[in-house]
């Protein structure tokens, strides 16, 4: 699992959700801040928001915890996300001591103290090791049914996870490919055919 030794504050996830809510953040995922295009909303929103705070905080980045193995039903959202302007991976092992002897800038110190009083009052600036336990955060392909070009309904994954996009299964519908489930409409349509669908002759 992907472990983090950072430099930030504790965004509480109740204060993320009313930020997304009341900035009107469309394309901002309350409960995953890591998720690329979440990452790009907010730092382009903190940018509009707060012009003379974000340039001393280039290396903004935001980190979630996160423990696969944990199945309880908290455990999908975790109470906060980490704002972040110094952040390492650590792969096996890391000497504290000299990571933060690298130290932290004064304007970069400064500004993060006047974002964290924006998004966070009251919480601490410190540091953190932080372990992610999926980074991408997979979820299972949405399900729908579609219908090809040769007529056969077939359910495929429509979004999300390793699943792929409708795209990705163009081949499967352009009669390039042989389907492996049955022509469920065309049976359908014999079947009922032959019930007495057609107007009885007396």
């Amino acid at each position: 699992m992907p472990t983090y030794l950072l430099h930030g504050f504790r965004w509480p996830r109740p204060l993320i959700r009313i930020h997304i809510i009341l900035q009107n953040l469309d394309d901002a995922a309350a409960e995953w801040l890591m998720a690329p295009l979440t990452t790009t909303t907010l730092v382009s929103n903190f940018t509009a928001l707060y012009p003379e705070i974000m340039p001393s905080l280039k290396s903004l980045r935001f980190i979630e915890q996160y423990d696969p193995l944990d199945e309880s039903a908290e455990s999908k959202s975790q109470p906060y996300a980490y704002v972040a302007d110094f952040v390492q991976e650590v792969k096996l092992g890391v000497d504290i001591d000299e990571v933060r002897g690298k130290g932290v800038g004064n304007d970069a110190w400064s500004s993060m103290v006047e974002l964290r009083d924006k998004l966070a009052p009251g919480e601490k600036i410190a540091w953190f090791v932080v372990v992610c336990g999926d980074v991408e955060r997979w979820a299972p392909p949405t399900v729908g049914l579609l219908e090809g070009s040769n007529g056969v309904m077939q359910y495929v994954p429509m979004s999300g996870g390793s699943g792929g996009s409708i795209e990705s299964y163009d081949k499967r519908f352009s009669g390039e490919q042989t389907p492996s489930r049955p022509g469920t409409a065309r049976g359908l349509k014999k079947f009922f055919a032959g019930k007495g669908l057609r107007k009885s002759k007396r």
